[in-house]
């Protein structure tokens, strides 16, 4: 479990939606947006415009629906309101159809903008609202000593009362109403925005977001679609953002209610949602996997980095180091041999296994790490997964190398050495001290679990040390194996099953196991229908780690790669 998760006895009431340029949060029970956002490379971080609410729709009664598992709709007897983050805007549309005469009404407040990390600062600026006679909107502004982040409004019809300031109000006689919101820099390009969004058009806006929609999920042919689709396109749109300022980034969550959002972790962003990414948007994933390697394998390893780059909190963990090779291989696997790509990247891939050596046990090819997957301290500095998980990943690379040979030569020495070493009475163990007879631990960490290995090509499933290491794990005598209607796996710390836990049971490729993940996963309320980093054996509520996109992004690959002889 991440540290900085919080247990508690429920979930939040939340409805993320959004597309690459702008996140938002609204309310599964009315038409309310209760903040939008964008990433900020410049400051480090996600800025959010909140509001008490930002933006709601007046009445009551409302139904709940959601077009395409993404697009939220709330219905009346007299409205139909439907919220779209138009893809490749950087903005929303709100669309309100009256079923009943009456008027129609939009209120909000603006009351500070966040900048979120592992925790959100609110940050001292001043709004400044203002009617644009130009293009005839609207215009906030959220200055400091200079504008942060700036909002613009345009409506397809021209309100018949305006009340536009930090409480505002815009109301009609009647419907239909399209209002266009748009997030920039400032007001010039917020102001633009929105004017180029009214322009398109609603319907065009709506064709072009559903297409995209039907292109990212149409391939699938996995169980429980709905599911996939959900958290496929929870993790497209919150695990990965376009900044601010026009880079593409990998980020643990953009949401709100995320242990951390806001960061880089490459255990996040590569080994749980790169794979998902590669399956629904293979032009996106190469432009994402550039930028990630350009940007932060610099800082191979480190625990927790800044979305510009450099460590935020630093800490060596070997699974992070490794995951930039893997994520190279799996890309190249997928797509054929680039032997331009893995040049311009050479010297990189030698600088990450240089910075690897440094933790290089005296005698012996394997491997330290400062902690666990989860992020918890380690009994013994040698695990198990991450010496595999860099075994592998250096071995999947070796068919694209240079010097293909040396790179195997290396493999087959850590892969003789862990499996002497890591094996204990006839299974792998969690961590082991080199050398000894007992410095040893039997235990797993769904983040990272050794249950993964033939799924990584570490071994296969007819491997006898797996099959007993796998069956402990699943079985009863795992003290963190916790069996209440809805199954799973834990480390203990604290005492609930983890969300990952399902998705591992699916790439395990075991017949039983698998089918209880899935029922969990199409029975079991989690967080709002997602997965989250903690759910309660007992009730299916998610306990801690709610608005987790790239664990969605594990979920959907799991999902997928259940059907397939070879996994990606």
């Amino acid at each position: 479990m991440n540290p900085f998760s919080t247990v508690v006895e429920a979930p939040p009431a939340h409805l993320p939606t959004g597309n690459l340029e702008v996140h938002l949060e609204t309310s599964p029970m009315a038409p309310s947006v209760l903040q939008a956002g964008v990433v900020s490379t410049t400051l480090n971080g996600l800025l959010d415009l909140v509001g008490s609410p930002l933006m709601e729709v007046s009445g009551g009664d409302w139904t709940l629906s959601r077009l395409a598992q993404w697009v939220p709709i709330w219905q009346n007897s007299q409205l139909k309101v439907t919220l779209l983050a138009p893809y490749a805007q950087r903005g929303f549309v709100l669309r309100l159809e009256p079923l009943a005469s009456g008027p129609v009404q939009v209120s909000g407040s603006f009351e500070y903008l966040g900048l979120r990390r592992l925790r959100e600062e609110e940050l001292l600026t001043g709004f400044r609202t203002r009617h644009d006679p130009q293009t005839g909107g609207y215009t906030l502004e959220a200055n400091a000593e200079r504008t942060l982040l700036a909002l613009g409004i345009q409506v397809d019809r021209e309100p018949t009362r305006a009340d536009w300031g930090n409480q505002y109000v815009l109301e009609w006689d009647s419907g239909p109403v399209t209002i266009y919101v748009a997030l920039a820099p400032e007001a010039d390009g917020a102001r633009t925005t929105a004017l180029h969004m009214k322009q398109l058009g609603w319907d065009a806006l709506l064709h072009q977001t559903l297409y995209k929609l039907e292109q990212l999920t149409a391939n699938y042919n996995g169980p429980l679609p709905e599911v996939y689709q959900r958290h496929l396109l929870f993790s497209y749109f919150y695990a990965q953002a376009d900044s601010l300022e026009g880079r593409p980034v990998l980020l643990s969550s953009k949401s709100l209610h995320a242990s951390a959002s806001g960061v880089f972790r490459a255990r996040d962003g590569l080994l749980h949602f790169f794979p998902a990414l590669l399956r629904a948007d293979r032009r996106r994933a190469r432009v994402v996997l550039r930028s990630v390697l350009d940007h932060y394998a610099r800082w191979a390893g480190q625990h927790t980095q800044y979305l510009s780059g450099p460590p935020l909190y630093p800490g060596f963990e070997l699974d992070e180091a490794a995951a930039y090779p893997l994520a190279l291989a799996r890309y190249l696997e997928a797509t054929g041999p680039q032997p331009e790509l893995v040049a311009h990247y050479r010297e990189l891939m030698e600088d990450i296994m240089a910075r690897v050596q440094e933790e290089r046990h005296p005698t012996l090819p394997l491997f330290r790490t400062h902690r666990s997957p989860s992020d918890q301290s380690v009994p013994h500095p040698y695990l198990t997964y991450d010496n595999a998980l860099w075994c592998v990943a250096l071995d999947r690379l070796s068919v694209f190398w240079h010097h293909r040979e040396t790179l195997k030569g290396e493999t087959r020495s850590i892969l003789e050495t862990l499996l002497r070493q890591a094996e204990r009475g006839g299974r792998y163990t969690f961590s082991f001290e080199p050398g000894t007879v007992s410095g040893y631990t039997y235990a797993d960490d769904p983040a990272g679990s050794l249950i993964l290995l033939p799924y990584y090509g570490f071994c296969s499933r007819q491997d006898a040390l797996w099959q007993a290491t796998a069956l402990w794990i699943l079985g009863e005598d795992n003290p963190n194996s916790y069996r209440g209607r809805f199954i799973g796996e834990g480390t203990g710390e604290p005492a609930l099953p983890s969300g990952y836990s399902l998705g591992n049971r699916i790439l395990a490729g075991l017949l039983r196991p698998s089918a209880d993940a899935l029922m969990v996963l199409e029975q079991a309320p989690l967080d709002m229908g997602y997965t989250s980093e903690l759910f309660d054996p007992q009730t299916g509520f998610a306990r801690a780690g709610c608005g987790a996109a790239s664990l969605a992004g594990f979920i959907a690959n799991a999902l997928a790669a259940s059907k397939e002889s070879r996994l990606i």
